[in-house]
């Protein structure tokens, strides 16, 4: 799943991070990803919530919120982008084959 349809099912995206941690690299990439031209396409209405601060020493973190209103928070420190993408569209696409099933 892209993360264009990905953020279809999603309210809102919170990340916070020391940005100028390395340890912050996943999260930063991950914004990048779903903060696209197709993405806001997909859905205008997604919040995206960046909290910036200064403790190196804290994890980066990332908190999705999806339609149906679960919730999903994760250490971004300790995983890699694509795992974080795999997280996120896995309740994304269940909420993807629900909407197609009742279409």
């Amino acid at each position: 799943m892209s993360a264009a349809s990905m953020t279809k099912f999603l309210t809102q995206v919170k990340v916070s991070m020391a940005p100028f941690s390395p340890s912050s690299k996943t999260a930063k990439i991950f914004l990048s990803r779903i903060i696209t031209n197709d993405s806001i396409a997909a859905n205008p209405t997604l919040k995206i919530v960046t909290d910036s601060h200064a403790d190196v020493s804290k994890p980066a973190t990332i908190q999705v919120t999806y339609k149906d209103g679960k919730t999903l928070d994760l250490k971004a420190n300790d995983m890699k982008v694509n795992d974080v993408l795999r997280q996120v569209g896995k309740h994304a696409k269940k909420l993807q084959d629900k909407e197609d099933a009742s279409s």
